[in-house]
This record gives C-alpha cells, structure tokens and sequence, in this order.
C-alpha cells in the first residue's frame, strides 16, 4: 500500500475577487478495484463509519443522492483541530469546528469534487479529485485548493489549515480503508 504524500511545496495565488489561496496535492492508493472504491465513494455508510472512527462528533447527514451518474453526499460533523493555534490565529479559528462536507462524484468520469465549508471560519476547501486504476489498485489523487478571507494574515491562516488538513487526511485515510476492507466484500457481493 502506497502512503498519503504531502507536497510541502503549496503554491500561492491571488485570483481576481478571490481572496488567498493555497493550492497542494495528495494522494493515495486503495488496494481494491477502482469499480469497488467508486461505490464505496458513493456510500453514505462508508463516510458516516469513516468519520465515526476518526472521533468526529455530532455526525449528521445533510443529503444524499446517488444515481446511475452521480452521487453526493453532504455531511456535518464537529471536529477538533489537529494543530495548536498559535495567538494571532485565535482571532480566526477556534479549537472546534464544524464541517459541512460534500462530496460530489461523476460516476462515469470517475471525476469528484469536495467541498468544506467550516462555520465560524474564514476559510473555505475545495478539491478536484481524480480516481484512476493501476494493476488492480485504485489511485486517488486530490488537488485541494484552501481560500481565506482575512487581510494580511491570510497566507499563515491558509498554511495553518493546509498543515491540519494534512493530519486530518492522513487520520482520515486511514480510518477510511479500516471501514472500505469491511464494506467492500457487500460491493463485491452486489457486483457477482
């Protein structure tokens, strides 16, 4: 199994009525068929596990959709940071926040786009995801972009949230391929 790589490296923009934003990728690797992990990508019970595992508190699903094209699942939960803040940040961010989470999939172009709104913050993630198959692996890769409205402190108010992210996809991932080897058997089942 390939490991989450993070790319140090963010790249910066300004982009015209736009306010701060960074832009880095990850990726990882699942060891089952890329047919498999869309569906599971598709499940509303593999994110609610998922973030159940991770210690997300006060899960809620706000909606769900899932046809022969698409699917989208939008979820609530309540998290920690997984950095400490440091003084001027506290102004920005607080400890605790609550994620509003979509994941948004076009099945057929096997294509996805997240989006993360967290309350109270100023900022805002989005992210370009890619699924792709190698020697029956799948490999996800996710060009995240993270926009902060906050003049002049932006950029460290964006790295802040670029370095819990980070933690969190690592926790993330993990937590998810635990729940996708136990509901990839009901996708294998159902595909037979």
């Amino acid at each position: 199994m390939q490991a989450s790589t993070f790319h140090h490296a963010a790249r910066w923009g300004h982009q015209p009525g736009r306010d701060t934003v960074m832009k880095f990728h990850k990726q990882s690797t699942y060891p089952y068929p890329l047919d498999i992990v869309l569906k599971l990508f598709s499940d509303k019970d593999y994110f609610l596990e998922k973030y159940a595992l991770t210690g997300a508190q006060h899960i809620t699903l706000l909606d769900y959709h899932c046809d022969k094209n698409t699917s989208r699942i939008t979820v609530s939960r309540d998290v920690s940071l997984e950095i400490p803040l440091p003084h001027f940040a506290r102004k920005f961010l607080s400890d605790n926040v609550t994620l509003i989470q979509t994941d948004i999939w076009d099945l057929d172009n096997r294509t996805g786009r997240l989006d993360i709104k967290m309350k109270g913050s100023p900022a805002h993630v989005t992210c370009d995801m890619r699924l792709s198959e190698q020697s029956g692996q799948t490999l996800l890769d996710l060009d995240f972009d993270i926009e902060v409205n906050v003049p002049i402190v932006g950029q460290k108010i964006a790295a802040l949230m670029a370095r819990d992210l980070d933690k969190k996809f690592v926790r993330d991932d993990e937590k998810g391929k635990t729940v996708m080897a136990r509901l990839a058997s009901r996708h294998e089942a159902a595909k037979s």
